[in-house]
């Protein structure tokens, strides 16, 4: 989602909540205390679901001693036409409002909750929800900064390279394909998976994925926990985190993890990309050259042209301070599994 005003986001934390055989049920999570407080927070999830079945998810937030209102966070289903797919758009309150996919909070808050409700299929098919996870950042600076991964350096991941830039566009969806960086870099993500576990069934192109993913509120391919429950639709498992830094996504690529970064860049901020600006811009990260420099997929360029070698230092500051450290995190459910998670 290329439109929130952040400036950098710290004090980042992430609760994964999982259900090993998936549930069919409405789920309210317990009480999360955030220790350094937060301002921001996300809400990402994996889920199936049926034709004309649908999730519901929502967020609040406590100020002090007081609790704001139940945040609508957007409505999920695999199916764009059964309208059933789409983020909410509703006024600011006294706390806060959601910015598409975001909830941005006036004040700092010290912990949330998250509910999600479960609406069956006229047949009496239900959704079957097996991950909810909750992302917080807050505009101060981490105790101990990360360090940096050194092991991650040198590591290239061999994910296939896709451009957004085509022609099959079918009902110049949000845009068409020049708007299609988010699905673009999902779609290759998952062929990554698909080739290195032999799961040609999470291979989807370009066009399938932007259809997937599209937010006829947002009017775009870019709302991040849209593209995440794309994902798992179709087997995978993952979530929207913020991360602190670079340190933080060498961690995932030490683990043969590519992650999808958020960015925005400004003119003369990012030597080498296809594009001298844009407000808001997702790509691949893949690796890490022996310097510690970013490896990307940026399928904003076309191909022979996709991998591209970004300065460590500029990437950093164009992802930090145009998402506050966004990335998607895809990757087969057992592959995450020793991944920060809480049962």
């Amino acid at each position: 989602m290329g439109n929130l005003n952040v400036a950098l986001v710290f004090a980042v934390s992430l609760t994964v909540f999982r259900f090993a055989d998936g549930i069919d049920h409405d789920f309210t999570s317990t009480v999360q205390a955030v220790g350094r407080g937060f301002t921001t927070a996300i809400a990402s999830y994996n889920v199936r679901t049926p034709d004309d079945s649908w999730i519901e998810i929502e967020l609040r937030a406590r100020v002090g001693d007081r609790w704001t209102n139940w945040y609508a966070m957007g409505n999920w289903s695999r199916e764009r036409g059964a309208a059933h797919r789409h983020s909410v758009n509703a006024p600011a309150d006294a706390d806060g409002k959601v910015e598409t996919d975001t909830l941005v909070l006036d004040t700092s808050a010290n912990a949330w909750q998250v509910r999600v409700f479960s609406h069956r299929a006229q047949s009496g098919a239900a959704p079957s929800l097996s991950l909810v996870a909750v992302t917080t950042g807050a505009a101060a600076p981490p105790a101990v900064p990360p360090e940096s991964k050194v092991a991650a350096w040198g590591i290239d991941l061999d994910v296939p390279q896709r451009t957004q830039r085509i022609r099959e566009s079918p009902d110049a969806l949000a845009g068409g394909g020049d708007a299609w960086c988010s699905p673009t870099s999902v779609s290759m993500i998952m062929a990554y998976w698909a080739a290195r576990l032999d799961h040609p069934q999470w291979n989807v192109d370009v066009p399938a994925a932007a259809e997937g993913t599209y937010d006829p509120v947002y009017e775009g391919c870019g709302n991040w926990p849209f593209n995440v429950a794309f994902a798992s639709e179709h087997g995978l498992a993952g979530w929207v985190e913020r991360l602190a830094g670079l340190a933080d996504m060498e961690r995932y690529i030490e683990r043969d993890i590519p992650l999808v970064a958020s960015i925005r860049v400004a003119p003369g901020e990012l030597d080498g990309s296809p594009y001298e600006k844009t407000d808001g811009h997702l790509l691949v990260v893949r690796g890490f050259t022996q310097d510690g420099d970013v490896i990307a997929n940026d399928p904003y360029a076309l191909p022979g042209h996709i991998r591209i070698v970004y300065k460590r230092a500029q990437f950093e500051r164009v992802w930090m301070q145009g998402s506050g450290g966004i990335v998607y995190v895809i990757a087969p459910a057992q592959v995450l599994r020793q991944v920060r998670t809480r049962e």
